[in-house]
């Protein structure tokens, strides 16, 4: 699977992303300011952030359209991204949250890349083999047909490329995504020493690094 390209958008004022946004029959629209050259239907991730409420949200979609900056009006650059219906979940709270609804949310520690790679996992004798979607430094989510409740502890060992033996690590289910093609599980690290904790934090750095 290729790696789709992220592109972040801020709101110090969660209220701006109402005006950025536009509901098209049941797919959402969200324009983005970037200088990323990014082609018409090229798959994207959006990272989301509200630094005021110390939120961030991500969502895959696809460019829609793009807009140049011009010299005779003050507008930036950027794209418009079109969302899919299994992101309406994940759209549905954003909006909520711009609208200063309260919102029932799922903390998570650390930012999450986009990835691809082997992950094996197991709760009793048996290890299931999936790929991994997103990695934190916290945790990461597993696209996955067999779902733990949450609060499961798990044993993995992540197989990324370039690591030959693997991360073993144990994580404890954090949230179940239970519908859709995106169903899976997030998983939460659990550290027993630094140096599985040094791992982690050095693959994530090196997927950060490959993507900008």
């Amino acid at each position: 699977m290729p790696d789709k390209k992220t592109i972040t958008v801020r709101y110090p004022e969660r209220e701006k992303l109402l005006s950025d946004f536009v509901r098209r029959g049941r797919q959402g629209v969200l324009f983005v300011e970037t200088g990323n050259r990014l082609q018409l239907a090229e798959q994207v991730v959006v990272e989301v952030e509200f630094p005021g409420q110390k939120r961030s949200f991500r969502l895959r979609g696809k460019v829609v359209a793009r807009r140049r900056a011009s010299r005779e009006l003050p507008r930036p650059p950027g794209v418009q991204v079109e969302f899919s219906r299994e992101e309406d979940q994940t759209l549905r709270m954003i909006l909520d949250h711009a609208q200063g609804k309260e919102v029932a949310f799922i903390d998570r520690g650390s930012k999450r890349m986009p990835c691809s790679f082997e992950v094996s996992y197991r709760r009793d004798e048996d290890f299931v083999k999936e790929f991994a979607e997103d990695i934190g430094e916290g945790g990461t989510f597993i696209r996955t047909e067999n779902l733990f409740a949450v609060g499961t502890d798990v044993e993995c060992r992540l197989r990324p490329p370039g690591y030959l033996m693997g991360i073993k690590i144990k994580a404890k289910v954090a949230w179940v995504l239970e519908r859709g093609p995106e169903k899976g599980m997030g998983l939460q690290f659990v550290f027993e020493t630094e140096r599985q904790q040094k791992k982690i934090r050095t693959l994530v750095k090196k997927l950060t690094d490959r993507q900008t």
